[in-house]
């Protein structure tokens, strides 16, 4: 395994409310056909009562997020209201497919919290991919699965639109990850912002992503996390054309697998932790928004935590890095 060059100084990685819509540069440069609600009004809810359940949450069900959805008229069904990549048309529908998927297991579990993960990755806009995920759950009004009262909290019956990341304790149950940049990174920063949220481990955590990515997370990123593998669940929904049935395009599905094997499962199968040369600079490249990629927020966080982790100053910037040391989720 390639190791990289760099000092580093050891310490001891089938909808958010803001609708920040910012256009301004980055930093360092100049579905399924639902029969869905029409009314978005944060003030009606066709919804059950909003749980009162006490249960300390237990389960961390992880939402990958995979693109950015900008807001517009049709509220996400047409590809022109998200930032896609050019090999993601036609993947909307598995999108919000993963969405109401998470919701569903969240609505069924009264001990699980939700977190969307995926940072600011594109440079057209100021806004993340979590935080995008999130907006159009709230413009969907969560599509009736669980009220915007028992996902956001009490208080978001406002309408501001907020969700600040610090927490409310248990009134919220839909969290935003914003510092993930690839799968590795969905997994160890949905996990700490679980931990932040709740003050202990998950003890089970329900991974939410496309179906082609299972054997990298199940084989690699749990292995390079060190965490615990009984404890951890997989639930894959791939795009229409990777699915034999009407869609299913046999050429763009070979080209897709290909790709996961050579250059997704492949480049993490030489390099666990994504420390290396390569990993890192896929990261670099969609960091367009210079998002901190520190685990903690302050050294005092990090000892209350127990991780076991480093701090790296690369030519890229500063980042933080889990070790392959007993850590405390392993207990």
């Amino acid at each position: 395994m390639n190791m990289p060059r760099a000092s580093y100084k050891d310490i001891r990685e089938t909808k958010p409310l803001d609708r920040h819509d910012s256009t301004r540069g980055p930093p360092h440069s100049p579905f399924h056909n639902l029969a869905l609600p029409n009314q978005t009004s944060l003030n009606h809810y066709p919804h059950a009562p909003m749980s009162t359940s006490t249960h300390t949450p237990t389960h961390l069900i992880l939402i990958c997020c995979h693109a950015i959805y900008l807001s517009g008229p049709t509220r996400g069904l047409s590809e022109s209201e998200w930032l896609l990549a050019p090999f993601q048309h036609s993947e909307v529908p598995t999108f919000t497919s993963h969405i109401q998927t998470g919701l569903r297991l969240l609505s069924s579990d009264p001990s699980s919290l939700l977190v969307f993960s995926g940072s600011k990755t594109r440079p057209e806009v100021e806004l993340s991919e979590a935080r995008s995920y999130l907006n159009l759950c709230v413009e969907w009004d969560f599509w009736g699965i669980i009220s915007p009262e028992e996902a956001l909290g009490p208080e978001s019956g406002s309408g501001d639109g907020k969700e600040d990341g610090k927490g409310k304790g248990r009134e919220r149950r839909v969290l935003l990850e914003e510092q993930a940049l690839d799968s590795f990174g969905n997994f160890v920063f949905g996990v700490i912002k679980f931990w932040r949220e709740v003050g202990r481990w998950p003890e089970k955590v329900t991974v939410v992503s496309h179906g082609f990515k299972r054997a990298r997370f199940l084989d690699l990123h749990v292995r390079g996390m060190r965490w615990p593998r009984e404890r951890v669940e997989f639930l894959g929904i791939n795009p229409g054309y990777l699915v034999r049935g009407e869609n299913w395009d046999e050429v763009r599905a070979e080209g897709v697998l290909r790709g996961e094997q050579e250059r997704g499962y492949g480049a993490w199968r030489e390099d666990l932790r994504g420390t290396g040369e390569e990993l890192r600079e896929k990261r670099r490249a969609r960091n367009c928004w210079e998002v901190n990629q520190v685990l903690f927020e302050n050294e005092e966080e990090r000892w209350r935590s127990g991780t076991r982790s480093r701090v790296v100053d690369y030519s890229g910037g500063v980042v933080e890095e889990v070790l392959d040391e007993k850590q405390p989720w392993e207990d």
